[in-house]
């Protein structure tokens, strides 16, 4: 049997959200017959370990999405699975492994690293030495498409039909108007005016209300100093408003949300329309940012260090498939 699909394989506490994500982007370019994901598109009635035998050589490229904790889950009795004979994953990858004629990718999802050689069992230690691809989660279009391309040079994509377009229908014509049905709005607004003027008294009363040039007026100001503060047990606060320049310049502005587990912001430019959106986080006084320009239809990521407590930021704004590299600021609104 010729080979002509695709195999993923994912480890579910580790990467299962992200797989199916890739599953459906993978079936509309290559079809849904041929993309195997895992037990789902396994046929009934056969032995596991048969039925992936089976689809791994019907397979030319096998995809092993590795996510941070790939290598680190433990069973029950706190032992790595990777280095358990019986660990479906690593049987998948040794299989694959050892087949000729396939291509093993590793893939990474958010920001994992490529386990080392020594971090691997015996059988699968050859997925090291593997040419990657990474796919970050604010980048997913681009990084997949890049993927995707890669695949392409050989497995073929599928030829899409398109639908036939529908005839096109002519409108029937109405009957024309008639001379009330067209002006009764009119006649009748102008009764409705004239009613109204005959019920308004001849004397209204005046009454003077000046303003009062003593009042007060309060407002409060944001303070830009405690929403920057660092916490006692947390990263840098970056929750807010912040303004964004490059090479000077003003060019939008960021809205931020900061989570435990990572920061989420929304990107405006100079008027007020949403052009983008990302994710990011923080180590120490450094602050990473993965975002996409849907104005541009670009990815690219920020690179910003703070030496006053997160009040302000400096550093890169790197443009991803291409040579770009612009200095980059943040500073609060």
């Amino acid at each position: 049997m010729e080979k002509g699909k695709i195999f993923i394989s994912y480890r579910q506490s580790d990467t299962q959200s992200e797989a199916s994500r890739l599953k459906e982007d993978l079936v509309e370019v290559f079809g849904e017959e041929n993309v195997f994901f895992d037990i789902e598109t396994l046929e009934p009635g056969l032995n596991f370990a048969d039925a992936i035998e089976k689809t791994l050589s019907q397979s030319k490229v096998v995809l092993v999405m590795i996510g941070p904790t790939w290598a680190e889950v433990k069973d029950e009795e706190g032992n790595l699975r990777l280095f358990k004979e019986n660990d479906w994953v690593r049987r998948e990858v040794a299989m694959a492994l050892s087949m000729e004629g396939v291509r093993v990718v590793p893939v990474l999802i958010k920001k994992a690293i490529l386990p080392s050689a020594s971090q691997l069992p015996d059988n699968i230690k050859e997925l090291a030495g593997k040419h990657w691809k990474e796919i970050s989660i604010s980048r997913w279009k681009y990084d997949v498409g890049v993927l995707i391309k890669s695949i392409e040079q050989v497995i073929p994509k599928i030829n899409k039909t398109e639908p036939k377009p529908d005839p096109i229908r002519r409108p029937v014509p109405k009957p024309p108007k008639s001379w009330w049905a067209k002006n009764y709005l009119w006649v009748l607004g102008v009764f409705v005016a004239f009613l109204i003027i005959g019920l308004i008294p001849d004397d209204e009363p005046y009454y003077d209300d000046p303003i009062d040039s003593n009042r007060e007026y309060v407002t409060d100001d944001f303070n830009q100093e405690a929403s920057a503060q660092l916490s006692e047990d947390g990263p840098l606060n970056v929750q807010g408003n912040w303004v964004v320049y490059s090479n000077g310049q003003i060019v939008s502005s960021f809205v931020m949300n900061q989570y435990p587990e990572e920061i989420q912001f929304v990107e405006y430019d100079v008027n007020g329309s949403n052009v983008g959106t990302g994710t990011g986080s923080i180590s120490g006084n450094t602050l990473y940012l993965d975002y996409y320009n849907s104005y541009y239809d670009s990815y690219g990521e920020f690179i910003l260090k703070t030496s006053n407590g997160g009040r302000s930021w400096e550093g890169t704004l790197k443009v991803v498939g291409s040579n770009q590299e612009l200095t980059a600021a943040l500073k609060r609104n």
